[in-house]
């Protein structure tokens, strides 16, 4: 495949921002280009809006393209109710209907899915007059962890939250977020998008990023998922170290409308990787 060109990473210089007051005095942010059917897109956890720059200059001529931060992500911020994917769920249902989105399709990558996920499952009224389709790019439906790291990593959470809770700062962690941005791709990355992802990573704050790890460690869809109509489309890497091809067979079973497309050689950052 030829490289990608690195100004596809750069997000355009004319997308339009938009802050949305949240129920419990947070904020999300959100950048939108184009016109016509809208596009909402969910970046995955420790990422951004401009995760998805590729996607705003390449479908804003047929799409009104929104992409969306995250709680606690990029320029939105949480309120009183604190983190979780109830409370993404809950933010995507008040973006829509503040932006008087219909007949949209949601896209959710990783931690955007499940975000997805759990608002099909808390916000079926919200989903049957607002949404018209679902991508789910490499996410899974439950067990976001194996078994075997699920244990430790409840433990890791709990001590640096322990940590935040005394005032105590936690270990520069920029080493490991570069190295974990490179596992997050497959053959042949452009290091450009590498560069972006482990930028994103290292900006994160801990408030934000370690009760967002215990919600997903929680994250389990399946009930909701088999209660969900809307079409659905399921894409996956063959070199998905995080949500691998198995996972993703499984969500698309899971779902009664959906199709499942795998991609030779890509890994987790599909929108990226395979724009």
């Amino acid at each position: 495949r030829a490289p990608l060109p690195d100004d596809l990473f750069d997000l355009p210089d004319d997308v339009v921002h938009h802050r949305i007051p949240t129920p419990d005095g947070g904020s999300i942010h959100a950048v939108e280009r184009g016109s016509g059917r809208p596009l909402v897109l969910l970046h995955g956890i420790t990422l951004r809006h401009d995760v998805w720059a590729p996607q705003l200059r390449e479908l804003a001529d047929r799409y009104r393209v929104i992409a969306v931060d995250l709680r606690g992500h990029g320029e939105s911020t949480a309120g009183s109710d604190g983190y979780g994917l109830p409370r993404l769920a809950d933010d995507l249902a008040s973006l829509l209907e503040a932006l008087d989105l219909h007949d949209a399709v949601v896209v959710g990558h990783s931690m955007g899915g499940m975000t997805a996920m759990q608002f099909c499952g808390q916000h079926p009224e919200v989903l049957a007059d607002r949404v018209a389709g679902l991508i789910f790019v490499a996410t899974r439906a439950h067990q976001v962890l194996p078994p075997y790291v699920d244990r430790g990593a409840r433990s890791l959470v709990a001590r640096g939250q322990g940590m935040l809770d005394a005032g105590r700062t936690l270990p520069a962690r920029s080493t490991t977020t570069r190295n974990v941005a490179r596992l997050a791709f497959g053959d042949h990355p452009s290091p450009k998008a590498v560069s972006i992802v482990a930028e994103m990573g290292e900006s994160i704050a801990p408030q934000a990023l370690l009760p967002s790890v215990a919600g997903l460690i929680e994250h389990d869809a399946r009930e909701a998922l088999r209660r969900t109509h809307t079409p659905s489309l399921v894409i996956v890497g063959t070199r998905d170290l995080l949500t691998p091809v198995p996972s993703a067979s499984h969500l698309a079973h899971l779902l009664p409308r959906s199709e499942l497309v795998v991609l030779p050689r890509a890994g987790h950052q599909l929108m990226q990787e395979r724009p």
